[in-house]
């Protein structure tokens, strides 16, 4: 409700009435908009945490079913391949290119549930997932994160996935030699920087896997931005803002 009143004997003009009324839509209108956009950003946050919950499910459910069946299934088949005597050499070299082909479909199994949800991100933290992510790259990969940064599980997730996905995308797209990864943070906000020296010309809008990063961001909060002149490399950075929702969770050592 808005009121007006004067304290002398000024009339109002004639057509008060009616622009208080306008006003009034126009606040209304702005504060409804404020709110949708308020549970617009909040439902794209709990759409989020959901898909990254479903990950980690499915992740767990890969590793403690079909893989531990298939361990069981080649461990079986190895004692069964050494229980063959050595006259049935045909049988023998046939076992063992099934047992091999199992070790492989785990292998496969393994790598397709990492790229779910990595376990070691929540097993072992930020950190620890990162080397690792580094370290199967095909792309050498300088990383400069400190030794000893914590994060709230929803950062780390996100970040992690950010710069999973900027890896991949240099590994695959812009022939570079060397990526540079560069994380700290520094008041309250949680900034990454992935760099490469390849080629360039990289579009947030001509792929949905940067796409996808750019609403992930944008999701929680933060902001996403790549820079990437045609023959100079690319550069993603990422913020992401640490809210009163993390407060009483470990906070990062810089």
């Amino acid at each position: 409700m808005i009121s007006a009143s004067v304290k002398s004997d000024v009339r109002f003009p004639a057509d008060t009435e009616s622009q208080i009324a306008r006003f009034t839509e126009l606040v209304a209108t702005a504060i409804e908009n404020a709110d949708a956009r308020a549970e617009l950003a909040a439902s794209r946050a709990r759409i989020v945490a959901t898909a990254d919950q479903t990950r980690r499910r499915i992740e767990r459910d890969l590793h403690d079913g079909v893989q531990q069946r298939l361990v069981s299934l080649t461990l079986r088949l190895r004692a069964t391949q050494a229980a063959v005597p050595a006259r049935f050499d045909g049988l023998r070299r046939e076992l063992d290119s099934i047992a091999v082909g199992l070790v492989d479909a785990m292998d496969e199994l393994r790598e397709m549930a990492r790229g779910i949800h990595p376990a070691i991100l929540i097993e072992a933290g930020f950190v620890p997932a990162l080397r690792a992510l580094t370290r199967r790259s095909r792309v050498p990969v300088d990383l400069r994160v400190p030794a000893t940064m914590r994060l709230p599980e929803r950062l780390a997730i996100n970040g992690y996935y950010i710069v999973s996905e900027a890896v991949t995308n240099a590994v695959k797209h812009a022939q570079a030699s060397i990526i540079t990864i560069t994380i700290g943070i520094t008041d309250d906000v949680l900034r990454i920087e992935v760099h490469d020296d390849g080629i360039g010309g990289a579009d947030l809008a001509a792929g949905t896997g940067l796409l996808g990063l750019k609403d992930r961001a944008e999701a929680l909060g933060g902001r996403l931005h790549i820079d990437s002149p045609r023959g100079q490399g690319t550069t993603l950075r990422a913020e992401f803002p640490i809210t009163t929702d993390d407060a009483g969770l470990p906070h990062p050592e810089v």
